[in-house]
């Protein structure tokens, strides 16, 4: 070959070569594209920003918030989350993405022990007949999954898991199903008890699904979200069907109390001071009536909660005889940080007024008024003391000398009763 065909074959490969290198920033031929999703349960809209260069693609995505497909350099790229409104990232990873790939991004967890998962979306289109379906459990404080995917209504009782034993922060492998207008509820691993039901959803002929199991808080709830595996990142949450609700009974002078839930006995011979276990309840807005069991028929309070779908709520009956009354609390039962329990305190006790609580003699929660309840905190396993003082006084109405708290656990410590005659009832909620 002559030096002239020589230099002119260098220049060509030169030329290809850089062509070949311009695609991605971060390597590979092409861009890929990530959806990204926010079930960060308690820490608010969430920024990611993408490569070296910190290029910001996704500002204030809100929680159960969900993009299409955004391009993305391809190669190895680092991505940081950070809240909205705050300064520090709080994932902070390196991936590698292929270059004409889909990706689904899921960020998850808590605020205090934030979780990442990326999921590849290209897949092989199913047969003509045929649909196929993962699940995902990004449900924080749910151990396994089973999932049931049936005809709508169908029962539970011998049926045989569709997908089984899916692990938290685990993806199961796709099923093949047939399409329709189906329905998905998800169970605790090798049980019947249903914490998730999407109501009927149809399913297309020869498409690809991903479901997020996560939570919204619930002590055993969890919801979903339905993302169609297609170019365009299409995207649906569709909201649990089921919710739960507890009754705290904390009228002093009245007998015990049951309740009805749309005229249908839900719960039934309460104790003055006494809390039920949770019951659960289609999600949706209900009428709560609470009767006195020596005088049924006879409504003493009533309330409507909206359940909110895949949510804990409490239902609190307080006030004297004559003047009883009902409020609703929404619960939240995320566990603590590790080796620490979570506690609320609520004010139930008619004809005090505001109060301030102390634990261990330190304020905690200041001029709190009645019928409401105070934000979560934190305390390490131990025994506590707490009084509960008029608020804006040193004047103790009520000492509790030792509240045990055991880690992992989320409590309620209620104040009830009248003055000169108060309790504290402690309720474990979790």
């Amino acid at each position: 070959m002559s030096a002239s065909r020589l230099i002119r074959f260098a220049v060509l490969l030169l030329v290809a070569t850089l062509v070949a290198g311009c695609g991605s920033k971060g390597g590979g031929s092409s861009s890929a594209n990530v959806r990204f999703v926010n079930m960060l349960v308690d820490g608010g809209a969430i920024n990611v920003t993408v490569g070296s260069n910190n290029t910001q693609v996704v500002s204030g995505l809100p929680f159960e918030g969900i993009t299409g497909y955004l391009q993305t350099d391809s190669g190895t790229q680092e991505f940081k989350v950070s809240v909205s409104g705050g300064t520090s990232t709080v994932i902070d990873q390196t991936l590698n993405l292929q270059g004409d790939q889909n990706y689904t991004y899921i960020v998850y967890g808590t605020a205090s022990a934030p979780l990442s998962t990326t999921l590849p979306d290209t897949v092989t289109q199913p047969s003509s007949g045929v649909f196929n379906l993962r699940v995902t459990n990004a449900a924080f404080g749910t151990a396994a999954l089973d999932v049931y995917v049936t005809t709508p209504g169908a029962s539970l009782a011998n049926s045989v898991p569709n997908i089984s034993n899916i692990q938290q922060n685990g993806t199961s492998g796709f099923a093949a199903l047939t399409p329709g207008t189906l329905q998905i509820r998800l169970t605790l691993a090798n049980s019947k008890q249903v914490i998730y039901d999407s109501g009927p959803l149809t399913f297309a002929n020869q498409a690809s699904y991903g479901l997020v199991a996560y939570t919204r808080g619930s002590s055993t709830l969890d919801n979903a979200a339905l993302l169609t595996l297609d170019n365009t990142g299409a995207s649906s949450i569709p909201n649990s069907k089921v919710a739960q609700f507890k009754m705290i009974h904390a009228a002093p002078g009245t007998g015990a109390v049951n309740v009805f839930v749309d005229g249908a006995v839900a719960l039934a011979n309460i104790p003055y001071q006494g809390a039920s276990s949770y019951s659960t309840v289609a999600s949706g807005p209900h009428t709560v009536n609470v009767e006195a069991a020596a005088t049924p028929g006879a409504t003493i309070a009533s309330a409507t909660p909206p359940f909110n779908g895949a949510t804990d709520t409490s239902v609190v009956l307080t006030g004297t005889p004559g003047a009883t009354t009902a409020f609703v609390l929404n619960d939240n039962n995320l566990p603590g940080s590790v080796g620490r329990a979570r506690v609320r305190f609520v004010n139930a006790a008619p004809n005090l007024g505001a109060v301030d609580v102390y634990v261990n003699f330190a304020p905690k929660a200041l001029n709190l008024a009645t019928n409401t309840a105070s934000a979560y905190t934190e305390y390490v396993e131990d025994t506590y003391a707490i009084n509960f003082d008029l608020a804006g006084t040193t004047n103790v109405v009520l000492s509790l000398p030792a509240v045990s708290l055991t880690a992992g656990r989320t409590y309620s410590i209620y104040l009830v009763g009248t003055p000169g005659s108060l309790a504290g009832v402690v309720t474990p909620d979790k």
